[in-house]
């Protein structure tokens, strides 16, 4: 795990304990999915990204 993400994760887990093992058992089953050899700030982005939703489109205006 790279320090850089180790600072992510204490940072996201604002204290919490649980919150970090947690996020951290996530990304180590995410990389060992992937066979990645280091987690790092790309592998917390792809797996926690939040996906883009589509915005919602607007009714045509009335006639």
């Amino acid at each position: 795990m790279t320090p850089q993400l180790r600072s992510t994760l204490c940072d996201h887990a604002a204290g919490n304990y649980r919150i970090l093992t947690t996020l951290a058992a996530e990304l180590l089953a995410a990389a060992a999915q992937r066979d990645l050899p280091q987690l790092d700030e790309k592998l917390y982005l792809d797996v926690f990204a939040q996906p883009e939703s589509p915005k919602p489109r607007r009714a045509a205006a009335g006639r």
